[in-house]
């Protein structure tokens, strides 16, 4: 006789087989017969009480443990207010499988309330996106999806279910769980590998992108960066550390912006990327690689290989495989790589950050820094601090440092910060600024409800100086001199730590360098969310 299992039943053995722990969301009606099912099931749903906040949350898992993380969206709505996050996840590649509700399948003809082309919507944030026409269907779709997201190049796939179709009954129930052998190593290895010996020394730029990491190469990549004195950059927005910051041929993150990355890439006969692209912000005025620059690329996904620029070698591989094999092909053994003594990063840096041009917040900034344990995982988003905090980070050694958004919507960081904290019981560090905070501050009741150890350090100024400084720049005005339209949200002030503190985080000020460490250790013996708050001189 043929097991007959409902939709609802299909998703608990979905969840079962793919052994996922959490599903993050935020319910609306079309959902209440999804969330039956995860309530039946061994799965922890993870409310948030916004849907940017449910994706972001989401990610940051997701970006920790490399597998898909389960996402639960309302229709059209949820769908909506959650896209931006999706589309920074895509960017980002990472790995997610968002689950909409739709209505009931018989009455979509009257094109009801709460019924909407879905699909439509999230095809613009996701790689793949399907709606489910009949229950037998699901327990295809299911599969299909979680392994999309999974495969390269990784990122969001959307899957909009009726809701009826989970109290349906199906005879197709079949789930496997795939192992997917991805360490692909190109066959002519060797062939990439005497090119990159062949380039003079000092001559081969390396730009490595959000695809290398801890897990996918890093130290590969210093042991080749070693053997071949090569420089090596993070690409611009990169997502992730990508490289040993201590590394003595490190040069600092690319420039964001195309004439300054030509300016700095024309040094080089040849750049060698690691991972996707190097990516910009503003074009001004000519194309981010000189013209008589050679390039070899290695990606995992042969949609990425000079998907921007001609590529004289493009490298079609896992980037750990790829990386060990040139390495071991190159002679490149672990103990090439020589690092850097950090206690003389530390006093440039006070040296730089306590002259002319400095605020004392700064000299805040970097105490606090100081004070963490260097393999915490630091976010920065959108602030006018950005620069100065990832500065600080990299050249104090911090390998984890996240910067967002890939995709250009703020709102990224809180939640990606609570995600990385439930992933892996350890505090990330989020340093954002008041103006980008609102965008789901929201994040901070789904940390304190569950317990997820995180800090939020954040800069008040009452204004959106970063977009104040784009502005001037722009226009070839100053601050004092500009009368601004849109930036301040003064008359009346937002009153954000006090925001923070309703949304359940404990609140407290930074504002002497003597006593900071007594507050990071209290937020670090915090099970939830504290948020910290720095004055940000004008």
């Amino acid at each position: 006789m043929m097991t007959e299992r409902t939709g609802g039943e299909l998703i608990q053995d979905f969840l079962s087989t793919y052994e996922v722990n959490f599903v993050f969301g935020n319910p609306g009606t079309t959902e209440t017969t999804f969330l039956a099912a995860v309530a039946a099931s061994e799965a922890t749903y993870v409310l948030s009480l916004h849907e940017s906040s449910a994706v972001g949350i989401a990610a940051g898992y997701a970006l920790m443990t490399g597998k898909p993380s389960v996402v639960s969206l309302h229709t059209y709505p949820g769908l909506a207010n959650g896209m931006f996050n999706m589309r920074n996840a895509l960017m980002a590649g990472v790995p997610m499988l968002v689950i909409n509700g739709q209505q009931d399948s018989r009455f979509l003809i009257h094109n009801p309330v709460l019924g909407a082309p879905n699909t439509r919507l999230s095809e613009t944030a996701t790689k793949y996106a399907y709606e489910v026409t009949s229950v037998d269907d699901i327990a295809v779709a299911l599969q299909r999806c979680y392994l999309q997201a999974r495969l390269q190049p990784t990122g969001p796939v959307f899957l909009s279910i009726p809701m009826n179709f989970m109290l349906e009954r199906t005879t197709h129930t079949t789930f496997k769980k795939t192992r997917i052998i991805e360490d692909t190593v190109p066959r002519s290895v060797g062939d990439v590998a005497r090119a990159l010996a062949a380039v003079p020394s000092g001559k081969l730029a390396i730009v490595a992108d959000y695809a290398v990491s801890a897990e996918h190469g890093l130290d590969a990549l210093g042991r080749i960066a070693t053997a071949l004195n090569a420089d090596v950059y993070a690409a611009p927005f990169h997502v992730q550390g990508t490289f040993d910051p201590l590394h003595p041929n490190f040069r600092g993150q690319l420039p964001p912006t195309t004439r300054e990355i030509n300016q700095t890439l024309s040094r080089y006969h040849t750049m060698f990327l690691v991972g996707e692209k190097v990516d910009t912000f503003t074009y001004n005025g000519s194309s981010a690689l000189p013209g008589g620059l050679a390039v070899i690329q290695i990606a995992p996904a042969a949609s990425q290989l000079g998907f921007d620029y001609p590529c004289d070698m493009a490298v079609l591989g896992d980037i750990r495989a790829t990386l060990e094999a040139i390495a071991a092909t190159l002679g490149a053994d672990a103990k090439t790589a020589r690092i850097v003594n950090k206690e003389s990063r530390v006093a440039e840096l006070e040296a730089k950050y306590s002259g002319a041009g400095s605020r004392p917040s700064d000299a805040l900034m970097l105490r606090a820094l100081g004070h963490l344990d260097p393999r915490t995982h630091i976010i920065t988003e959108g602030s006018s601090e950005d620069a100065v905090v990832q500065d600080m980070a990299v050249r104090l050694g911090f390998r984890d440092v996240h910067f967002s958004p890939r995709g250009g919507g703020l709102g990224w960081a809180m939640p990606l910060g609570v995600g990385i904290g439930l992933a892996t019981g350890k505090h990330a560090v989020c340093f954002v600024g008041d103006g980008g905070s609102l965008f789901s501050i929201h994040a901070l009741w789904t940390a304190a409800r569950y317990r997820i150890p995180s800090i939020f350090i954040c800069f008040v100024n009452h204004e959106y100086r970063l977009l104040k400084d784009l502005w001037c720049h722009a226009m070839g005005t100053s601050i004092e001199t500009t009368h601004f339209v849109g930036m301040d949200f003064t008359d009346p002030n937002v009153e954000i730590e006090a925001i923070a503190k309703g949304l359940g985080a404990r609140t407290e000020k930074i504002d002497d360098t003597g006593t900071i460490g007594d507050v990071l250790a209290r937020a670090l013996a915090h099970s939830g969310p504290s948020f910290l708050v720095i004055d940000r001189e004008p």
